[in-house]
């Protein structure tokens, strides 16, 4: 096939062509709807062929996920990291807070794992659906842990923190990120789920 761009190609190996691809990849899908987003597009972006992408990926609905995939992977590095790096007589709440921080740090830089499936709710292909409540449960298994407990009574709150995330998430992106809310953000979070432990008869945070 002949080439119809003029952009130089720079000669990487294949896990940086495999990252060029993914970066490009989470920015169209983080400002496009996933229907509207060309792969064509994201191998120039990336400065690969197209040929190339479907060859690392198989589909665009293989490339979205492989984008969600390493949202979910960042996050969660991240915060092991972070959730590490705490003095050993870090109590939850210090514990939830530095992920709070993590993840509002993560999706100003990854947006297409987090906000865009909000912004275009059933736009994406079922997989990546279906990876995002495996994550998800994921999560929730990790907050049980930090907490010390199994008491499912606790599904409700910890569920419904998590859609608190998700809503104050999209606001603030919508709003352009400003810097000052994520105090605002971080204490509305520990306050909401402080509550809802507390109503479920949980010590709270």
């Amino acid at each position: 096939m002949t080439r119809t761009d003029r952009r130089p190609r720079q000669r990487l190996g294949e896990a940086a062509r495999r990252e060029a691809i993914l970066a490009a990849a989470g920015q169209a899908f983080a400002a496009t709807p996933y229907d509207q987003v060309a792969v064509a597009r994201v191998a120039d972006t990336a400065g690969a062929s197209e040929a190339l992408v479907h060859r690392y990926f198989g589909s665009k609905s293989g490339l979205y996920l492989a984008t969600v995939r390493e949202a979910v992977r960042l996050l969660l590095d991240r915060q092991r990291v972070a959730d590490a790096s705490l003095p050993e007589a870090a109590t939850p709440r210090d514990r939830l807070a530095e992920s709070i921080r993590v993840y509002l740090d993560t999706v100003t830089t990854w947006a297409v794992g987090w906000v865009t499936p909000l912004r275009s709710p059933g736009g994406e292909p079922p997989v990546a659906t279906e990876l995002r409540t495996e994550s998800r449960a994921y999560y929730v298994r990790l907050m049980r842990a930090m907490l010390e407990t199994d008491d499912p009574s606790l599904d409700y709150a910890l569920h419904g923190y998590l859609g608190f995330m998700d809503t104050a998430c999209l606001r603030w992106a919508e709003r352009g990120y400003p810097e000052p809310d994520r105090a605002v953000i971080t204490a509305q979070a520990l306050g909401a789920l402080d509550g809802a432990l507390r109503a479920a008869g949980h010590r709270g945070l």
